[in-house]
């Protein structure tokens, strides 16, 4: 198949999430966090060899708060939802999905039909940004589920 065969699904609908740039007070707490918790592990951890606690301490916060830190890019097209952050896709087709549950700041799109432990291991979380009733509106569109 030559390059000129292939193309690329239709978009139907962009959005980029920036949540660092988007929340200044959720980030003083991003960047505090840490901090404030590698200070804590190196007193409370005094006579065990508090540095080898505090680096442990320190990878575990911020590699939990890094989807904080990055720009987030969503797309839903012809074939289904992808989802780019930091050089890393994740994508699901439109088959794939059975149900989503949209909370305050995003939507979590799942595989399953009934709620299940498994949803936040094989769902994808998609954060709203700005544009909350867009993102509602082209799954509604696309998923049919009776909540």
């Amino acid at each position: 198949m030559s390059p000129e065969q292939v193309s690329e699904p239709a978009v139907i609908f962009e959005w980029t999430v920036h949540p660092l740039a988007e929340s200044p007070k959720r980030a003083v707490i991003a960047v505090l966090a840490p901090v404030v918790t590698c200070l804590l592990v190196y007193f409370w951890m005094q006579p065990w060899q508090p540095w080898l606690w505090v680096g442990l301490a320190f990878l575990l916060i911020v590699s939990s708060e890094l989807p904080f830190f990055f720009k987030t890019s969503y797309r839903f097209d012809e074939k289904g939802i992808s989802q780019k952050r930091g050089g890393v896709v994740q994508s699901r087709t439109w088959e794939q999905i059975k149900s989503y549950y949209p909370d305050r700041t995003g939507v979590l799109v799942s595989p399953f039909v009934n709620k299940t432990w498994l949803e936040n291991f094989r769902g994808l979380y998609l954060q709203f940004g700005k544009h909350r009733e867009e993102v509602l509106l082209h799954l509604k569109k696309r998923i049919s589920y009776d909540y």
